[in-house]
């Protein structure tokens, strides 16, 4: 039987002990069977043991470390966890509150067991946990040394202890490095292999343990942060019961519940976007605190928040509450980025991002998702992709506009070549996005889903609204994707089933709300929007809304009915029927509803009459809610009449003696409507005129509107007595608004919200496949003609009313018209580059407001000499930025601006001009005279009849610009396109064409130069280039060749810069190329085209023209027999600076020695190339054998 090692043997004697026993000369007894001994618990504590039996069992257990046999086998120690103290631990004494000691309570959690009672459990515990604390270290020691000391104290008691870990410390430090290196390895090779493989992974495993259980919190936390103590302890003692699945320590999940690490600073200036649940994006180094619960287990987790790749992680999650949370998260930041709050933060936009990255398709599996949580919130995630609840806000906000029913046209910008079109069906969703995003949202049939989604889940009103903003932004695209909403079977039935309700009876309650969750059974003003979305496109859909699903019934009860009854919160009853109002306006301009618009005259009649004596402009009174709801109800009830005259005219049901052979008003129809609005105008006025504060908005609109509609009912009423009734309108009334002092202040805001004279930038988050109207621009700010206090609507209806009464009544041409000095001063921000902001959408009712200021002013000759030539130039600038709808002001702008001779003889001193720009007086003077027929031409080649008739009647306009900024070219350029098609020979209006095109060029180009080159000079040059590439000899005419040779010197003095691309030119030396073939096979060594030809050839310009002319076609320098008095400019600017190219001046000496260029026949071609054979050769002496000369 083996001895067993005693407390006071020694060293020596261990190791003999050891010898013997695996000589096998002590042989074991007893055999035992090895089993893993179970974690001790609090809930099972033995007996009371006596201190000889606790001694016993530690020195078993170092009896057992120490042959190493029996490790593998046997587990008897805990894990060894490295704990990095940092301070010494103070336990803080624990002060009483009171002067009474404090009740003993017992935990609840223990329960009776045969160790004793539940209070002796609870003191034996607590006096544990006394003892864990009194024995943590004072001294700051390496963790292994700690581990060591540990366990020495454990068997030799604390004093010895000490002693010999001194010890230790001292001979350690009194070694060397190479002394410890040495002994290391000597105690390697006495020590068994797999005792040294066992000891190093229970190293490992003990520095991972140290990791996850206790450095995080350290013990400085502990003394620090006293309230994580119970935490830690509520873990342990949850563990030590016998609770469900509490009996296994989840050591990944306790490490998220220690402290975090502290922040560390980001390098660069670029780091990962982290957001919060509100879409907030976060700063790199915000501190937040853990309970908001933005801190979790991914990448940074120091950091708070969520990056975009983890939301979308998180939103394929099994667990349903982390996809609502991450969709609702992305929808969240979806919206704050259309609002523009994210622009220029990151380094791509957002939303091409996400569209790249597959958001729409999760978005699809989400819909499918059993859960109806999740379907909302991947409804509500869907429609912030597509669409931005502000900017539909801002286009409601112009229906109290003149016009405001002309809805955009937002299909993609993209444009899809035949092969492309082919190959459509083929491509994946993902691909399809990056194209058309609407086009894959028919792909996934989200039409067919959303009328599931009604039908069967029937979610809350959230949802409910999203689905129809996702519709409604849908329908925006095409009239074909509106058509197919339309066809889709049962969405439309269910949507008007469901959200616009005829049960009157239902609709009201006396109870008032402030929210509505269920919106089932009660009207969805959202509906509204969706239902003259799609109604704007054409007749037919407008048609089919009204017929089959009753459309007009709604909106006659929602008009009807008193909004205080509605079974809705207060605003949405109000905003319900300002959208009845909007949609039945829109039906109208469609020739729907004509005649339910006027059985339903008895009911507008009275209310227009209300206003005259209940609706006020008075400051005090139209800053408040409820007045700005009136004016907004006024405005809109006005232009729906507005509307309804309109409608009437063009379809021969008309309101009064119209210009043709409709019959006269009918007064049991819409009796005394003039006259009841003139009365309004009258009072409304007189009250804007003697107000102090600046015109509210909402009264402004409410007063422009009331103008409009007797602008429309002068404007086709014939009468003997409409001119009197007119002059004493105008005169009484809206001229001296027009000069009170009001309207003066109001004038002066003019410049705040103009989007033409902006220095905002507009937005680029939005990618080409999926457009916006862009209420906001760069930075979020929200574009100046939208924000309140906007005095344009006011401003053109009074110029639209007034130039009406100069047309109709003579004795308005003796009127003084005193504009605002702030209108011209407005002019004058106009005349320099456009505005990035000239493309907007919502600029369009700042170009009504321009057209009517810019022509008033010419009809009546208000301008000074100085402000005709800003106008001339406003306009010039200003038609570029004009869009579908508006053929009619850019013909307004060409016939009686632009080449109108009058206008412009009155702002230009011909005279001075002759001299200063050494013109030729006859051809200016015929130029001038036949001006009429260049604008004549103008407005028929580039916005035909056709094309004005039918941008008088569509709702539905492009968001695009109808002439490009270089229009002043766009007959030259459709005459060379034509060509290519299909040879010019002998068409005689080829010459006409060109003729009228460079009379064109050239008065604008001496009389406007500083807006002709807004365009940069390469550009000029590619489109004159059209002269000499259409046809065969338009450029050999003798009066094309009179206007040509002052335009081509002008231009020559400009800075040409070939090197730059050119908009409309794929490649500017494959056009070049081309001119030399023209030049070469139908010139004739024309003197005009061979100038032209050398424009290219210039030494500043890149030697690619030159290679390509000298290298390339020997034949056409042949026929170059220009000299001297021919040329656009100096000669100095082909000589200097000299030649560098070898291959070129190897061409040029080629060219002499061969006789293509002689000195008699081509004077220029070879002065350029001695002057650069002959500088080549003196700095290069050695050259002449290159050359061959």
């Amino acid at each position: 039987m083996a001895a067993r090692p005693k407390l006071v043997c020694g060293e020596d004697e261990l190791m003999e002990m050891q010898e013997k026993f695996r000589s096998g000369g002590i042989t074991n007894s007893i055999s035992s069977k090895v089993i893993k001994a179970p974690p001790k618990t609090n809930a099972s504590i033995p007996g009371n043991e006596s201190i000889f039996a606790k001694r016993r069992e530690m020195v078993e257990k170092i009896k057992e470390n120490t042959f190493h046999f029996q490790l593998p086998k046997v587990q008897v120690l805990k894990d060894v966890v490295e704990k990095c103290e940092t301070v010494e631990i103070k336990v803080p004494e624990k002060k009483r509150e009171n002067h009474f000691p404090e009740v003993f309570q017992r935990m609840k959690s223990m329960k009776a067991s045969g160790s004793g009672s539940i209070f002796a459990q609870q003191l034996r515990k607590a006096k544990m946990m006394r003892d864990e604390v009194a024995e943590l270290p004072s001294v700051i020691l390496p963790s292994c040394l700690n581990q060591c000391s540990e366990i020495a104290k454990a068997v030799l008691g604390e004093t010895e202890a000490n002693k010999i870990h001194q010890e230790n410390v001292q001979k350690l430090s009194s070694m060397t490095d190479k002394d410890i290196l040495r002994e290391q390895q000597q105690l390697l090779q006495t020590l068994d292999p797999k005792l040294i493989a066992l000891l190093k992974n229970k190293k490992k495993y003990t520095s991972s343990s140290n990791q996850i259980l206790v450095e995080t919190p350290t013990v400085t936390e502990i003394s620090k942060e006293t309230e994580d103590e119970p935490e830690i302890g509520e873990i342990h003692e949850m563990k030590n019961s016998k609770w469900l699945h509490m009996n296994h320590m989840e050591k990944e999940k306790v490490r998220w519940m220690a402290s975090l690490p502290p922040l560390k600073e980001i390098p660069g200036e670029s780091f990962q976007a982290r957001f919060d649940f509100q879409g907030r994006l976060l700063e790199a180094n915000v501190d937040l605190p853990v309970t908001i619960a933005l801190h979790h287990h991914g990448e940074e987790p120091e950091r708070a928040g969520y990056s975009i790749n983890e939301l979308m992680l998180l939103s394929r999650s099994s667990k349903m509450q982390q996809r609502v949370l991450a969709l609702n998260t992305l929808a969240n930041i979806l919206e704050n980025t259309r609002l523009g709050i994210y622009d220029s933060c990151f380094e791509a936009p957002l939303i091409p991002v996400l569209l790249d990255n597959r958001f729409l398709m999760l978005v699809r599996f989400c819909l499918d998702d059993s859960a109806p949580s999740v379907v909302a919130a991947a409804l509500v995630a869907l429609s912030r992709l597509l669409s931005s609840p502000f900017d539909e806000t801002c286009l409601e906000r112009c229906f109290i506009w003149h016009l405001g029913e002309k809805q955009p046209n937002l299909c993609s910008r993209i444009q899809m070549d035949s092969t492309d079109q082919e190959q459509e069906a083929e491509m994946k969703d993902y691909e399809m996005s990056r194209v058309d995003v609407i086009k894959v949202c028919l792909r996934m049939d989200i039409p067919f889903r959303i009328r599931y989604i009604f039908e069967e889940i029937r979610p809350e009103a959230p949802a409910v609204i999203a689905a129809i903003e996702i519709l409604t932004r849908m329908a925006r695209h095409s009239s074909a994707v509106a058509q197919s909403i339309v066809d889709c079977p049962r969405l439309m039935d269910a949507i008007f089933q469901f959200f616009l309700p005829k049960d009157v009876t239902s609709l009201c309650t006396s109870q008032e709300q402030d929210r509505v969750n269920n919106v089932y059974g009660l009207p969805v003003r959202q509906v509204l929007r969706l239902a003259r979305v799609i109604a704007s496109w054409n007749a037919e859909l407008a048609t089919r809304l009204v017929v089959k699903y009753a459309l007009l019934e709604s909106i006659k009860i929602y008009v009807a009915i008193d909004t205080v009854q509605l079974n809705l919160p207060t605003q949405e009853a109000l905003l319900l029927v300002l959208d009845s109002y909007y949609t039945w306006r829109t039906l109208l301009r469609q020739g729907v509803g004509i005649e339910s618009f006027l059985e339903f005259y008895p009911v507008w009649f009275p209310q227009l009459q209300s206003y005259q004596s209940s609706i006020s402009m008075d400051s005090g009174y139209s800053n408040s809610s409820n007045a700005r709801f009136s004016h907004h109800l006024g405005s809109s009830l006005l232009l729906l009449m507005e509307a309804l005259l309109s409608a009437c005219c063009t379809s021969g049901c008309c309101a009064g003696s119209c210009l043709g052979d409709h019959k006269h008003l009918h007064i049991k129809q819409v009796g005394g409507l003039r006259e009841a609005v003139e009365i309004c105008v009258a009072k409304w006025t007189w009250q804007l005129r003697k107000i102090t504060d600046p015109i509210p908005d909402s009264a402004g609109s409410l007063l422009a509107t009331g103008i409009h509609l007797l602008a429309t009912f002068y404007t086709h009423w014939i009468d003997p007595q409409a001119p009197s009734l007119l002059d004493k309108l105008c005169s009484s009334h809206i001229l001296p608004l027009l000069h009170s002092e009001p309207m003066q202040e109001l004038a002066k805001l003019l410049i705040q919200h103009s989007n033409l004279s902006s220095t905002l930038q507009s937005c680029s988050r939005f990618p080409e496949s999926l457009p916006s109207v862009c209420a906001t621009a760069m930075g979020g700010e929200l574009v100046p003609i939208m924000a309140s206090s906007n005095p344009f609507p006011l401003f053109t209806s009074i110029f639209r009313l007034l130039r009406i009464w100069k047309d109709k009544s003579a004795s308005a041409q003796v009127v003084d018209l005193r504009i605002p000095n702030s209108c011209f001063d407005y002019l004058v921000n106009l005349t320099g580059p456009l505005s990035s902001l000239s493309g907007n959408w919502f600029t369009r009712y700042e170009l009504q407001f321009l057209h009517e200021f810019l022509m008033i002013c010419a009809e009546w000759g208000a301008f000074t000499p100085e402000q005709s030539r800003l106008a001339h130039q406003v306009a010039l600038t200003a038609i570029t930025s004009l869009g579908p709808g508006a053929e009619v002001i850019a013909v307004d702008w060409i016939l009686h601006l632009i080449f109108q001779k009058d206008f412009i003889l009155r702002g230009f001193d011909l005279d001075t001009s002759l001299e200063q720009l050494h013109l030729n007086e006859t051809l200016l003077s015929i130029t001038l005279n036949g001006l009429s027929h260049v604008g004549n031409f103008y407005s028929d080649q580039l916005l035909p009849e056709e094309s004005r008739k039918h941008s008088r009647t569509v709702l539905t306009l492009e968001h695009r610009q109808i002439l490009p900024t270089d229009w002043i070219y766009l007959p030259l350029v459709l005459l060379y396109q034509r060509d290519l098609e299909k040879p010019l020979e002998g068409n005689t209006n080829i010459v006409e064409t060109a003729l009228f095109s460079l009379r064109a060029v050239y008065v604008l180009l001496f009389l406007q130069p500083t807006w002709f080159f807004h365009v940069q000079p390469t550009e000029h040059y590619a489109r004159l280039a059209c002269t000499f590439l259409a046809g065969n000899d338009i450029f050999l005419d003798k009066t094309i060749n009179d206007y040509m040779w002052p335009i081509l010197r002008k231009l020559a003095r400009q800075h040409l810069d070939f090197s730059r691309p050119v908009s409309g030119v794929d490649d500017f030396i494959d056009l070049y190329e081309r001119l030399i073939d023209q030049f070469e096979a139908v010139s004739y060594g024309n003197p005009l085209f061979a100038a032209f030809l050398l424009l290219p050839l210039q030494q500043h310009q890149p030697v690619r023209f030159r290679l390509k002319l000298w290298c390339e076609h020997p034949n056409a320098l042949r026929i170059l027999t220009l000299n001297d008095q021919q040329m656009l400019h100096s000669l100095d600017h082909w000589k200097e600076p000299t030649e560098t190219n070898e291959v070129l001046l190897i061409k040029y000496a080629a060219s002499i020695r061969s006789g293509t260029i002689t000195s008699q026949r081509n004077p220029v071609l070879f002065e350029i190339a001695t002057h650069h054979i002959t500088h080549y050769v003196e700095r290069n002496p050695h050259a002449l054998d290159k050359l061959n000369l």
